[in-house]
């Protein structure tokens, strides 16, 4: 007899368009529910230690803080929970997977789940993209705010507007409820005055840096020539990725489409839409927290969609 959890994914004959969540706000004692739980899941978090010289366990359990929130160290924390959720969730069920993606440093957990990448390759391409960010955002000062209920394109415009491109960018398409700006400090401040002024909500984001902003700019060609090193593979399914929300296959162009998301905005509505547009409608979130899932709902509000969080199965 089926329990509700076999059930529920048993039940779904369309398969699963699997989402892997990138940085957000970690918290002390996150992952401790995919940590160690089989031998499978403690090899990943060994292969993510081991790679990078930091205790992956110990950062996640105990912290300190001040190290958690830094993009060097939640970068890692973020892609050990991802994949330990995933091959927990692996080992308990037989999931129809029907493709992935993931949103910014969650591609990379994405890109693994789709076999573009084994788990050491993917360990070697975090670490080396979190030092790159974490070495830039030391040396170009930047900032990130949240706005809140106003679209990507009446954003767009307001830059241009008040002539902050290229300093000022739209580093998040979230939905039709959110954007996330960034850039240098000065030109950021113009535009979350404006919109202070006009009455629109904006939240100030704890990051040490300007992701997918013109700051990253010079950690192109250092990743570029890393991630030539590395062996990438044909996914095998459909993995739709940040930078042109369009189903990539080629190895090379997955390799471009990750050195442009440094400064690009990661397009996560046209992601959304995208899979909706090609008939799929059954999305389960990898990762520590819920927050993929909820924008899904601001961009289709009356959706039927069947949304799942790894959480409630394991």
């Amino acid at each position: 007899m089926l329990n509700l959890k076999e059930d529920i994914f048993r039940s779904i004959t369309d398969g699963w368009v699997l989402l892997f969540s990138g940085q957000g706000s970690p918290s002390l004692g996150m992952g401790t529910t995919v940590c160690d739980v089989s031998i499978n899941t403690s090899h990943v978090w060994d292969c993510a230690s081991d790679i990078s010289g930091i205790d992956i366990r110990k950062l996640c359990i105990k912290g300190p803080m001040s190290k958690l929130i830094q993009t060097r160290y939640q970068q890692l924390a973020v892609t050990t929970i991802n994949v330990a959720t995933l091959t927990l969730l692996r080992e308990k069920f037989s999931i129809e997977e029907r493709g992935y993606s993931g949103h910014s440093a969650g591609e990379y957990s994405a890109l693994y789940a789709a076999g573009v990448m084994d788990m050491e390759t993917l360990f070697k391409a975090i670490d080396k993209r979190s030092i790159i960010m974490q070495s830039l955002a030391k040396e170009k000062k930047g900032v990130m705010y949240v706005v809140k209920k106003y679209s990507h394109n009446k954003l767009w415009r307001l830059i241009e507007y008040l002539g902050l491109n290229p300093f000022v960018n739209i580093c998040c398409d979230n939905s039709n409820n959110q954007q996330v700006i960034g850039g240098r400090f000065e030109e950021v401040k113009i535009l979350v005055n404006y919109l202070l002024l006009n009455h629109v909500e904006v939240i100030k984001l704890s990051v040490n840096g300007a992701w997918h902003s013109a700051l990253m700019r010079d950690g192109k060609g250092p990743l570029r020539q890393y991630l030539e090193k590395l062996n990438f593979t044909r996914p095998k399914n459909p993995i739709i990725m940040n930078v042109s929300a369009l189903n990539i296959f080629n190895e090379t162009d997955i390799k471009n489409q990750l050195i442009n998301q440094l400064t690009d905005t990661v397009k996560w509505q046209d992601t959304i839409k995208e899979w909706a547009k090609v008939g799929h409608e059954n999305f389960l979130e990898i990762g520590s927290k819920k927050t993929l899932l909820p924008l899904i709902d601001d961009i289709f509000p009356k959706n039927s969609f069947n949304k799942r969080h790894a959480s409630e199965f394991i």
